[in-house]
């Protein structure tokens, strides 16, 4: 064969290069209106939903089914996109340009690789676990529903986004509908949880609005767009600046410790389906923003704020784990135990690793649906019994049996346990710390112990322990409730038990799904090239000494 090949060679002959080989299916849908009809999909359904006529509440169940069935096309479009995704291929499969504002530089530009792939994926299966968590809803049926399907379109929005400008507008746009969801729907103390999260939000929204101004301005204030703002050479104060107005603006969504004040009213005073919301796809944007913006683009402000980066997610971890051991509220405890995945995932983007970046994504994945589940069936258990004391709930397992099964996979969730989603999650994100940031990844490993110690308190104190006399009459989840809540816990058990996708037997094709450890890595090899570091050059071996030419006569 290699005789052949160089007779092919000799003779001025081209070989063809092989050419990588996509999915089966892949290119079917390549035109770019995928990403605007997950967008605008949800905006224009809530704008019919706000005019069509409601004579005394007649068609709230209509209005239900109507926002079931949009997001449950949205998945579906979310699906398709992720099953064609094109492996082999390093560039964005999915992309939309068209120009917008000319005169300042911005353009309506989509865009997605397999980090955000992946990251539509969560937030099209976390609206139709929010509109399931959300069909005891009475008063106000249509505000409701057209106020979840807006944030709906503006998380997407941020996940799509390929220029800072149009980030920057659905990243603020996301903020309104869910302090309205929370301040008209939320509990007891819903006015200062809705005012809570509009502060810190708005705080974070105005630290990326400074990022996004230096960003611009060091481009000479000609385009907003990542493939031109991202690419440009800045010096390493200006980075610096940049790189602490994103930890900000990503601090007070995720969120992270001190900058979390909003999560434990938000998480514990808002509807169910809005718990769900916040925690599962709407707080993950601020770890999206981080890996796209400051470890993507501002190398020398991430290899300098990584310390920083790594002590805050040990400290949130921390503060998790601590505060839910004293807490005495069941949904406040649930608040707190959802800050844990923020810091794992922080962990990841601070050690600058390919293998811990790639952690870090699967964590966003992982991390909002644990997040959402823990919310969610606590929230559940808490509606289900009439009361949030911890001194009043114990031994509920026997007359809760699916919340007792669901709660703890919640908590075998969001430690990581094997065949869970978050397992490979937690594996590739130690083991690219170790590397670079060997004390922050023990810290966090000793503050999820902490966390551990909470969930196994949590576990023994409501379900497993002796039943309270005094206790209120409880009953388990209805068929809604036990839906949404083993949506959850099915998407955490399949990713965690295939994480490549099925595959056929015979040919090691992909089945129905991809994979979402093949999907998320495409363009995350891109993203953590700068931080490679270089093995220096081998010295090349000196050439033998010649003889300057044949030796003499020896003389006797």
């Amino acid at each position: 064969m290699t005789a052949l090949l160089g007779l092919i060679h000799a003779a001025g002959i081209p070989i063809p290069s092989p050419t990588p080989q996509p999915v089966p299916g892949a290119g079917l849908v390549t035109q770019s209106f995928l990403l605007s009809v997950l967008i605008w999909g949800p905006v224009g359904i809530a704008l019919a939903l706000a005019i069509f006529p409601n004579p005394r509440g007649r068609n709230d169940v209509l209005f239900k089914q109507i926002a079931f069935f949009t997001n449950l096309m949205l998945l579906f479009v979310a699906y398709i996109g992720y099953n064609q995704f094109t492996l082999s291929l390093s560039t964005i499969p999915y992309e939309e340009n068209r120009p917008w504002l000319p005169a300042i530089g911005a353009a309506y530009h989509l865009g997605v690789a397999g980090p955000e792939m992946a990251m539509l994926m969560l937030s099209g299966l976390i609206g139709i676990v929010a509109v399931l968590a959300s069909l005891g809803i009475r008063e106000r049926v249509r505000s409701y529903f057209v106020l979840l399907l807006l944030t709906q379109g503006a998380v997407n929005g941020v996940i799509a986004a390929h220029d800072l400008f149009v980030l920057l507008l659905f990243w603020a746009a996301s903020t309104v509908p869910i302090a309205l969801l929370v301040l008209g729907w939320g509990g007891p103390r819903r006015e200062a949880a809705a005012w809570k999260l509009l502060g810190y939000w708005g705080v974070g929204t105005a630290a990326l609005a400074v990022a996004v101004a230096i960003l611009y301005a060091a481009t000479g204030g000609s385009s907003f767009d990542f493939d031109t703002v991202l690419k440009t050479t800045l010096s390493p104060r200006i980075q610096l600046a940049v790189g602490v107005a994103l930890i900000v603006a990503a601090a007070t969504r995720l969120p992270l410790f001190p900058l979390h004040g909003w999560a434990r009213d938000a998480y514990a005073d808002a509807p169910v389906g809005v718990s769900v919301v916040i925690a599962g796809s709407a707080s993950r944007l601020g770890g999206l923003l981080l890996l796209r913006v400051l470890v993507g683009a501002e190398h020398d402000a991430a290899n300098l704020l990584a310390p920083f980066v790594a002590a805050i997610g040990a400290l949130t971890v921390a503060y998790a784990g601590v505060v839910a051991l004293r807490a005495t509220d069941l949904r406040v405890v649930a608040a707190h135990l959802a800050l844990a995945p923020g810091g794992i995932t922080l962990l990841g983007l601070a050690s600058l690793t390919g293998l811990a970046i790639e952690g870090s994504v699967l964590s966003l994945y992982a991390g909002g649906l644990a997040a959402a589940l823990i919310v969610g069936v606590c929230a559940t258990i808490s509606e289900r019994a009439n009361t949030r004391s911890l001194g009043l709930l114990s031994g509920l397992a026997p007359r809760m049996p699916k919340l007792a099964w669901l709660l703890t996979l919640g908590a075998l969730a969001l430690l990581g346990f094997p065949f869970m989603a978050s397992f490979p999650a937690l594996l590739m994100t130690f083991f690219g710390a170790f590397k670079t940031q060997p004390v922050a990844a023990f810290a966090v490993g000793a503050a999820l112990a902490l966390v551990a110690v909470a969930l196994a308190a949590l576990l023994q104190r409501v379900m497993f322990g002796a039943p309270n006399p005094d206790g209120p009459g409880v009953s388990d989840s209805s068929l809604g409730e036990s839906w949404y809540l083993a949506l959850l816990a099915g998407a955490l058990l399949w990713v965690g038990i295939v994480p490549g996708g099925p595959k056929i037997p015979a040919t090691e094709q992909p089945l129905f799904d991809p994979g979402l450890v093949n999907v998320m890595t495409s363009g995350v090899s891109d993203l953590a090239a700068p931080y490679v570091q270089q093995p220096p050059p081998s010295p090349s071996p000196s050439p033998p000494a010649t003889p300057a030419g044949p030796p003499g006569p020896t003389t006797p």
